[in-house]
């Protein structure tokens, strides 16, 4: 039976079987480049709760207002993240369809990759705890880190993919503007039933569900923002 033909591919997890498509549509991409935290695993940390633990009061981003610590503040600061990140990793838990749906990719030819601003040691715990795989995983601890380009240029040098054909996913304008420095197209993962946040509008293409992302792969136009902000 020739599978090219019949092109279904059935994945059971947690005893549901699911079909995710057909196995011979068109490949726009050549890589997918995946954020953890919001994205690929369920946004269940409580930031508020570590910016009264560090005595954060602005919306200034947690990583980038440790570093302007002075050095004697630093280390208190950064194990206090440490300990956060490693609780959120122990106990964190995927989107629904976030499995299946690199498994599709990946049997397409697709490579995939992981950027997290997150440590190394939790992007390990996370993956050792769902059993993901990536062609290649990069942490906060392979500097720079999103939202630099180089971020995500390093990534394409290392799989050697030329950046019209790489796709970035995430939850978090970081996402956005990493992918619009670098050169390449970005997926926004909007929360199904909750307004956009303000930078949807920035972003390539939308979607609601990380099972969406097969279907963007074979047809992109479906998932294409038609109104951009204007620059």
């Amino acid at each position: 039976m020739d599978i090219s033909i019949i092109a279904r591919l059935t994945i059971k997890e947690n005893g549901v079987g699911t079909i995710i498509g057909s196995m011979n549509g068109p490949r726009h991409f050549d890589l997918i480049i995946f954020d953890m935290d919001g994205t690929l695993t369920i946004d269940a940390l409580n930031f508020q709760d570590l910016r009264q633990r560090l005595g954060i009061e602005l919306r200034e981003p947690v990583l980038e207002w440790i570093a302007e610590l002075p050095p004697e503040k630093q280390a208190a600061a950064w194990d206090a993240l440490h300990q956060f990140e490693h609780e959120g990793a122990l106990a964190s838990e995927l989107r629904a369809g976030a499995k299946p749906a690199l498994y599709r990719l990946q049997s397409l030819g697709i490579r995939t990759a992981l950027l997290s601003r997150n440590s190394r040691r939790s992007v390990e715990t996370i993956l050792g705890r769902h059993s993901l795989d990536f062609d290649h995983i990069a942490s906060r601890d392979d500097l720079p880190m999103k939202p630099h380009p180089e971020s995500i240029w390093r990534i394409t040098r290392r799989l050697g993919v030329e950046l019209h054909r790489v796709l970035m996913v995430g939850d978090y304008i970081f996402d956005i503007q990493a992918a619009q420095a670098a050169g390449v197209r970005c997926v926004l993962l909007l929360e199904p039933g909750t307004p956009p946040p303000h930078f949807a509008a920035d972003a390539d293409f939308h979607i609601q569900s990380l099972e969406d992302m097969v279907a963007l792969a074979e047809e992109p136009d479906r998932y294409a923002v038609r109104v951009k902000r204007a620059s």
